[in-house]
């Protein structure tokens, strides 16, 4: 038997087409299937149209992005490993407005001990200076969202996207540097001012409609790519934006996950974790610095890599991570992912599991 905490946020009145709205609230309960304790507690005259549900305490998941097997093949090899819950990434037409298709998926979930905890966006560019681009980007991150009212997930990740420098480009550019030659600071402030904060105002406000939390990727070569920008966007927008960290890519830029974790928790921001590892070289980083265009693959010429978790920073390091996480009350999954490492991929991961499993709290 798990405890669950409940956000209940739709009901639908019987033979009507409009909604009921009642007020977010969260409650706790602990029986073996809480679907069945929810119709008790729906208002009189309605049904549960859509319920929120996620494990209460900061627990192993894992993004399945990696994975080419079919979802059911990635489940029968999680679950041995302690995995409760998926970060899932799936194109939302396969599964939007399917009732039969959403029942038959979490059930096959669920039956394999798990829960989705976060459906997946990340990849796409809703701020690309080409309009068609951009464009199917935002239609998949609504259509995304859409989809995680219907499934009962509570948050939908994505990158902040990046815009070009001018409203005539059509290349996405990553100001990373005030430092001359160039127009950097007006170019900056384009992107930001003109592009970035318009769009995720709107997105955040559609968000809300649907009681769907965005959790935006702290990445690399996006407009949000540090604790900092993300509040900033956040601060800017809406409160339904908020962080999604992953230790490595902060690793990477020499920004402190801990102090990250802190700084995010500060504004209610952090919304979900993700757990990836870099390995730092450093022959190559003495003479390449961080910014360093050798592929991703040839790990050995690079001045970092991604690597297995445990593989780029040990034990102590990710306690003090997960130490700080506890300390601010996040309990959410930690979720790893496994991209870009040349290790293979069902071994990593079952070193990842195994190696943070001893860590979390």
């Amino acid at each position: 038997m798990r405890d669950y905490a409940f956000r209940t946020h739709r009901f639908r009145r019987f033979g009507e087409s409009g909604d009921a709205r009642c007020r977010e609230s969260d409650l706790l309960v602990s029986l073996p299937d809480p679907r069945e304790w929810l119709e008790g507690v729906a208002p009189a005259g309605h049904n549960v149209k859509s319920v929120r549900v996620r494990l209460t305490a900061m627990h192993l998941a894992v993004q399945t992005l990696p994975f080419e097997e079919p979802l059911e093949s990635t489940l029968e090899f999680l679950a041995p490993l302690g995995v409760e819950s998926i970060d899932w990434r799936c194109d939302p037409d396969e599964y939007l407005d399917a009732e039969t298709d959403q029942a038959e998926l979490l059930e096959t979930v669920r039956a394999h001990g798990m829960e989705i905890s976060m459906l997946g966006v990340t990849g796409y560019n809703p701020l690309h200076p080409v309009s068609e681009q951009a464009d199917a980007a935002d239609e998949r991150l609504r259509k995304t969202i859409r989809l995680a009212d219907q499934l009962g997930v509570d948050t939908v990740s994505a990158f902040s996207g990046l815009p070009g420098g001018h409203p005539d480009d059509r290349t996405p550019n990553w100001t990373a540097t005030p430092i001359p030659p160039g127009d950097q600071r007006e170019r900056f402030d384009y992107q930001w001012e003109d592009v970035a904060i318009p769009y995720w105002t709107d997105l955040g406000a559609y968000a809300d409609d649907y009681g769907i939390d965005v959790a935006i990727e702290i990445h690399v070569n996006t407009l949000v790519n540090s604790p900092a920008a993300l509040r900033r966007l956040r601060d800017a927008t809406h409160d339904r934006i908020g962080g999604y960290l992953d230790p490595g890519h902060l690793w990477l830029q020499d920004i402190d996950p801990v102090a990250s974790v802190r700084y995010l928790a500060e504004d209610d921001a952090l919304f979900h974790v993700e757990a990836s590892d870099v390995q730092t070289h450093e022959a190559n980083l003495a003479v390449k610095g961080r910014w360093d265009m050798t592929p991703l693959d040839d790990a050995e010429n690079r001045p970092w890599s991604f690597c297995p978790i445990g593989y780029g920073h040990d034990e102590e390091a990710w306690r003090e991570i997960v130490t700080a996480l506890d300390l601010v009350g996040y309990d959410g999954p930690v979720s790893i992912q496994q991209l870009n490492t040349p290790q293979p991929l069902h071994s990593g991961m079952e070193h990842s599991t195994a190696f943070l499993d001893r860590v979390l709290i």
